[in-house]
């Protein structure tokens, strides 16, 4: 019999790191924002401590540097780094996608499908572009979860976060082609094309790294010893 004892809930720490990185992810605190512990907790309803810990864990997990002297920095992805995340996203997605199409279900493949129907439709009514981002994280999950590895599957989650955080400017320009190209990877895992429906995907996942690299030839690369020059929409911008 399970012993009879309250489920712990989260620490605040917790949950301020899980908002502090949403607002990462959605580049709401965008690359170079500087981010001041007071107003940050100010803006958030909590303690300076709490804030404290979850910049500690921003930084040690790559979201943000912390520089002596300087304070907290949202970072910047260089070039190296952006071919990294797509070099990781491939290797996963494209075998994933693989073997979708070999294990999907009459199920799988629906899912699949009316995942893209609603991203037309909303598409067309003109819905937020953090909606059609939504659509994009749960097409992608969809065709994980089809693939039947849990491995595969956390690997995909571990990118996920990141996936997000780098295709934030990209939703509005990328929305219509990226779903075409969903589409055609959704049809080809229901018809049980592995081969094709795989280079499908390694194809519109080198298309998203060409359009990030045409917005960011350069990366968001900051070259310097001292803070990089905050933006008005930083929480801690002291503006």
């Amino acid at each position: 019999m399970l012993e009879e004892r309250p489920i712990a809930t989260l620490p605040l720490r917790e949950h301020v790191y899980e908002r502090l990185q949403e607002l990462l992810i959605s580049r709401s605190l965008a690359p170079g924002d500087h981010l001041v512990e007071e107003r940050l907790a100010s803006q958030l309803g909590v303690s300076r401590g709490p804030v404290r810990e979850a910049l500690q864990r921003l930084h040690r997990d790559g979201w943000i540097t912390i520089r002596p002297r300087h304070g907290a920095f949202v970072n910047r992805p260089t070039v190296q780094e952006v071919h990294e995340f797509f070099e990781a996203r491939e290797l996963v997605e494209r075998e994933a996608t693989h073997l979708a199409a070999e294990r999907c279900t009459p199920a799988d493949a629906a899912r699949l499908l009316e995942i893209c129907d609603q991203a037309d439709a909303d598409w067309a009514r003109g819905v937020p572009a953090q909606q059609m981002a939504a659509h994009t994280s749960r097409f992608h999950r969809a065709v994980l979860e089809s693939a039947r590895n849990h491995i595969l599957l956390e690997f995909g989650e571990r990118l996920s976060h990141r996936s997000r955080w780098f295709f934030a400017p990209l939703v509005s320009v990328n929305a219509p082609r990226a779903w075409t190209e969903h589409r055609r990877v959704a049809e080809l895992i229901a018809a049980g094309e592995a081969d094709r429906a795989a280079e499908a995907m390694h194809s519109h996942i080198a298309l998203s790294r060409d359009s990030y690299l045409d917005i960011h030839p350069d990366g968001d690369t900051y070259e310097g010893s001292g803070p990089a020059p905050p933006s008005a929409r930083a929480l801690g911008s002291g503006r």
